[in-house]
């Protein structure tokens, strides 16, 4: 991306997916397990897990899903939502849920959905996503298409990233589940954090 507001892009790529193995939120490889910086995040340092005091008390924090809403959207979810919602550069809300079987490093598997601040980008806040070979084929979800500005996903059938634009916010969802999640649910699961967002103002 360009510009000083907004994440660059290389931040972008690499930001985690939630990992809600545990009662603090921390940062995992969002998506394909790429490296990460230890710039990208306070709670990362020197590529260790570093627990970083995180309130779950902002205004945003109605915008993460009940896990009821979640379950309604991705029924094998069991735990959730983890909610952060210390501001970090351009991200201003982390929601996490869990699974009850395991990533491939034997922790419990989750989804992240990790908000952003698109005031300055707006439309173009993923664009660089779709230009990016590294996301693998880019499907637009026409199926949001009425309570977002930009909907697409990035990746392979039940392993997709999903990138969603509305207003002012900018959202990024993956997860870590061996086994996938059907496009459909995770899907459901945006329109659930379309409606919390506009839920919390």
């Amino acid at each position: 991306m360009q510009g000083d507001h907004g994440v660059p892009t290389a931040d972008r790529r690499i930001t985690a997916l939630l990992s809600v193995a545990t009662a603090a939120v921390m940062l995992a490889g969002c998506g394909r397990f790429m490296p990460q910086d230890p710039n990208d995040a306070p709670w990362k340092t020197g590529g260790l897990t570093v627990v970083e005091t995180q309130s779950a008390n902002g205004p945003l924090a109605p915008a993460c899903p009940t896990l009821a809403e979640a379950r309604t959207a991705v029924p094998a979810l069991v735990k959730g939502p983890d909610i952060n919602t210390t501001v970090f550069k351009d991200m201003v809300l982390q929601c996490g849920y869990e699974f009850a079987d395991n990533d491939v490093q034997g922790r419990p598997a989750g989804i992240g959905i990790l908000v952003f601040d698109a005031s300055a980008e707006g439309k173009t806040m993923w664009d660089s996503v779709k230009t990016d070979p590294s996301w693998g084929a880019i499907v637009d979800i026409p199926s949001l298409g009425d309570v977002a500005d930009v909907a697409f996903a990035s990746g392979t059938s039940g392993h997709n990233d999903v990138w969603v634009v509305k207003g002012t916010y900018a959202f990024h969802m993956s997860h870590l589940r061996q086994s996938g999640v059907p496009g459909e649910q995770f899907v459901a699961l945006a329109r659930a954090m379309l409606a919390g967002l506009a839920r919390a103002g």
